[in-house]
């Protein structure tokens, strides 16, 4: 149990290192746009969405590494409710819709069928999703036109659900990698021109569900995706 808890701690140290550094930048870009609004006497309704949208990443980031570490914590007795998947993507899709447009990116869904809700927390699955949207939207520059795709999918294994783009240079080593130099680099992932903080949080949100965010490919795109157990309560005839 000591020794438990203390990886734990290791791990939220590491953690915080790459949130606090990932921090950063959405607050560094709505300090220059207060401080230019201030100078010039000018603000216009396009500087103030673009402040509130990196506003509300850098809110997202602090409160999904808090719900994160809180979830961990509680893992053992940690209590998992069906959950549409489906309903959860469209919500962030559109969550992410502002961010997308200030870094020249139009987010797409991919929700294929009908599919029987899965056991997950549902607080932690909405912010792990959001931080892994926000995350990769920031870290990977896009030529206009770019797009991210939400995306959910049946396996053997479960229901996937995930976000693809076309990120080539991201593969299940380069992730591995990544995990393992969290904190300890100031970019783990070469491939991301950020800390990646939102991938790790959004990884330790998983954990404490008991699954994990890996690698995955979904229609001839690369991403981010977690595997989740449909629930036995409630099935589609």
């Amino acid at each position: 149990m000591q020794g438990d808890s203390a990886i734990q701690s290791d791990e939220a140290t590491r953690l915080l290192r790459s949130v606090a550094e990932q921090l950063k930048m959405p607050l560094s870009t709505i300090a220059r746009q207060a401080e230019l609004g201030q100078l010039t006497g000018d603000v216009k309704l396009p500087d103030l969405a673009a402040i509130r949208t990196h506003a509300a990443a850098a809110l997202t980031l602090v409160d999904s590494y808090l719900l994160g570490l809180q979830l961990l914590q509680e893992q053992a007795s940690l209590l998992l409710e069906p959950i549409s998947v489906s309903s959860l993507l469209v919500d962030t899709a559109h969550q992410l819709e502002g961010f997308a447009k200030e870094h020249n990116a139009r987010l797409e869904l991919r929700i294929a069928g009908r599919y029987e809700p899965v056991m997950a927390h549902a607080a932690g699955l909405r912010s792990a999703l959001l931080s892994l949207g926000y995350a990769l939207l920031e870290g990977y520059p896009m030529e206009s036109g770019g797009h991210l795709t939400l995306a959910v999918h049946r396996t053997p294994h479960g229901i996937v659900t995930g976000l693809y783009g076309t990120y080539e240079h991201l593969s299940a080593e380069t992730w591995r990698k990544a995990l393992a130099l969290q904190g300890e680099a100031s970019r783990p992932l070469s491939a991301l021109s950020n800390t990646g903080a939102g991938l790790f949080v959004a990884d330790t949100i998983l954990r404490a569900m008991a699954t994990r965010l890996r690698v995955g490919k979904h229609l001839h795109q690369q991403g981010l995706a977690t595997t989740l157990q449909p629930s036995q309560q409630l099935r589609f005839v």
